[in-house]
């Protein structure tokens, strides 16, 4: 057997022999540390990806809600529905009336058909060849005499309807008229009798009113004209009274200073929408569909070409579509600025376009009394 020490010399473990030490490892990084090192940079990179995203998003929602509420409420508000109501001077109140532009037989025939005239299928033949606009849009109506015999050549008030309306509408303005003031009442184009056209808030409809006292100048001589405009009629009226001195005097009831006003009310009252960017997209729509800016068209600003012509304001104190404060008032203060004689009355309680519902006996006074003196009739 070999020795210990020849084992030692052989390179080989004697029985004695400490075992030859490890080296020790490199100390690993705990993987815990790496992940916070990295995990801030890579969660937001992640949340600028899903703001990014929720960005685009919100963008391609906006544009699209926009694109929505441009088309349809354009094309609203350029072609509405209409009022079904038909009912004649005759029918509602037994006056005697004259058709305008039409065959006054086609009333008689369209009664037969609608046993209920405030809901007719239709509203009969369209209006005939001799009373059109200027742009070629034929306009019906009804000239009703005065209850006193006055004759044709006595002061006239012309009705002019409202939005979605027409002249059976609007018929119920001439009950505080009748008794002193031949009337007549017109459907402005789009509603009732006359030829279809597009709907512009008054920009276009002027031309309907001036058709309509070319045809009472031509065929009655008046002494004296006046004009009461509801709503949009109101509009309408003030746009032609700027530049026809024929309309010696002006009512305008439940009118806006400002169709944006009134299209934004619309949108947050009837749609529970918002007017931003409901309106301005209503108002792009318009444009593109018709080539008008609706806004040139604001009465505010028309209102002090009337000059030396009287102009009555009514409004209602519960008009939510069209803030007192927003139009009323501002019409009001813009008349006086220009020192047009101006006078306004509010209806307590009346909303839009319903004030001679809510206040039948004040809105005649108002309007008479207005009348006699604007025309110099008070005896």
């Amino acid at each position: 057997m070999k020795s210990a020490t020849a084992l030692l010399a052989a390179g080989l473990p004697g029985p004695e022999a400490a075992e030859p030490e490890l080296a020790e490892p490199e100390p690993v990084a705990p993987v815990e540390k790496r992940v916070k090192r990295t995990g801030p940079r890579r969660t937001r990179r992640i949340a600028a990806l899903v703001l990014g995203l929720a960005a685009a998003l919100v963008l391609v929602g906006a544009t699209g809600y926009t694109a929505y509420v441009a088309a349809v409420g354009s094309e609203g508000l350029i072609h509405p529905t209409g009022n079904p109501d038909c009912r004649t001077p005759l029918v509602r109140y037994g006056w005697t009336y004259e058709a305008i532009n039409y065959d006054i037989a086609d009333d008689a025939a369209l009664q037969r058909a609608n046993p209920n005239m405030e809901n007719c299928s239709s509203q009969g033949a369209t209006a005939g060849s001799d009373v059109v606009t200027a742009d070629g849009v034929h306009i019906g109506g009804w000239y009703i005499p005065a209850a006193n015999g006055t004759g044709s050549t006595g002061a006239t008030v012309v009705l002019v309807h409202g939005f979605a309306a027409n002249k059976s509408e609007v018929l119920k303005y001439a009950v505080p008229f009748h008794a002193t003031y031949n009337v007549v009442a017109i459907d402005l184009r789009g509603g009732g009798r006359s030829s279809k056209s597009d709907v512009t808030f008054g920009p276009r409809e002027k031309l309907d009113l001036e058709a309509a006292i070319d045809w009472l100048e031509r065929t009655k001589h008046p002494a004296h004209i006046a004009v009461m405009g509801n709503s949009m009629g109101g509009a309408t009226a003030v746009l032609a009274a700027a530049s026809d001195q024929r309309i010696e005097a002006l009512i305008l009831d439940s009118t806006h200073a400002r169709v944006e006003d009134i299209l934004g009310r619309r949108l947050e009252v009837d749609e529970r929408q918002p007017s931003l960017p409901g309106t301005p997209a209503i108002l792009l729509g318009t444009w593109l569909r018709t080539g008008l800016n609706l806004m040139d068209a604001n009465p505010v600003n028309f209102i002090p070409a009337l000059g030396h012509r009287p102009l009555l304001l009514i409004h209602g104190t519960a008009d939510v579509h069209d803030l007192p404060v927003r139009s009323a008032s501002a019409n009001y203060a813009a008349a006086q600025a220009a020192g047009v004689p101006v006078e306004m009355h509010m209806c307590e309680g009346g909303t839009h376009g319903h004030l001679i519902d809510t206040c039948p006996a004040d809105w005649g006074r108002w309007s008479v009394d207005f009348l006699d003196r604007a025309l110099g009739l008070v005896t």
